[in-house]
């Protein structure tokens, strides 16, 4: 049992109730900490972030004696705010598009002015979008194992606009429009669909082998192998961005080559982080040429 001093890194994060010292068994977990800073602070568990002196983030399923605390030591407390769960943005992020296509697809009259037939281009398009986010909520919800439980809750505005912006609105009302740009030659036509169906299915069976790799309910991480990962560390980010190629390739659509730009290169940004962390993490034992997401290259 140690006493440990309890403090906000700034007078404007200040918590209330928070207690100057906290009496802590060193035997127990950083999670029983939070819950008895919590029990103090009336504050969600979910809503707790420690660390030490040095920038440290105790992580919550850790055990205590991990981080040597002594009497006195000093840890930070911040109040991350109202929390969403990570599933339930991803119902909300992916569930937007999936809604704003089907009603720019059907509803030619009220957001055209007029009622028109879809070109071959612009059916395949629908149903291949429709099909992408329905496979990102039925991962969401057999699938994906997640790092974190919880995000800030008005996060959820920036991360579904993304998708709601730029994947909905916008490459709904441009691609469906009454004067879409002549089909494609048949074997470019087809050739397209077949490359973003390799994408796809190859997009899932790496979120298999990465959800294969964390147990339920754990945050276990291990060293990723097989389909993609002997080339790059994310290859799930990679085979996404094959399939927005193919779709802004179908389709020659302005709308579809800005969501392939910035979502790929919100990936490739993800990809060099997350990379860095495995390196990091696993140190020698992390594959030495394995680059971030784009084999070979980067």
């Amino acid at each position: 049992m140690v006493t440990v001093n309890l403090r906000t890194k700034s007078p404007k994060a200040k918590i209330n109730k928070l207690p100057l010292t906290l009496d802590v068994d060193t035997s127990g977990t950083v999670k029983d900490l939070a819950t008895a800073i919590g029990r103090a602070t009336q504050l969600g568990v979910e809503r707790i972030r420690l660390t030490l002196i040095d920038n440290t983030r105790l992580v919550p399923e850790a055990p205590l004696d991990k981080y040597d605390l002594q009497d006195n030591s000093i840890i930070y407390v911040k109040d991350l705010g109202y929390q969403i769960g990570w599933q339930t943005v991803f119902y909300i992020e992916y569930g937007g598009p999936l809604l704003i296509h089907l009603l720019f697809y059907f509803l030619q009259k009220p957001i055209y002015g007029k009622v028109f037939e879809h070109s071959a281009t612009q059916k395949a398009v629908f149903y291949m979008v429709m099909l992408h986010f329905l496979k990102r909520e039925l991962e969401t919800m057999f699938v994906h194992r997640f790092s974190n439980d919880t995000m800030p809750f008005f996060n959820i505005f920036k991360n579904s606009g993304h998708y709601w912006v730029l994947s909905g609105f916008s490459l709904a009302y441009f691609c469906y429009g009454p004067e879409p740009r002549p089909d494609l030659p048949g074997y470019l036509f087809y050739g397209l669909i077949a490359f973003w169906l390799y994408s796809e299915v190859s997009n899932f069976i790496t979120h298999l082998i990465l959800s294969s790799l964390r147990p339920k309910g754990t945050r276990t991480r291990k060293i990723p192998v097989g389909y993609g990962f002997n080339l790059v560390s994310y290859p799930n980010y990679f085979f996404e961005a094959c399939s927005w190629l193919a779709v802004a390739l179908l389709t020659r659509s302005w709308a579809a080559t800005l969501f392939l730009i910035v979502s790929t290169a919100t990936m490739f940004q993800w990809s060099l982080k997350k990379h860095k962390q495995y390196k990091k993490e696993f140190g020698a034992k992390y594959p030495k040429n394995r680059k971030a997401m784009f084999p070979f290259i980067a």
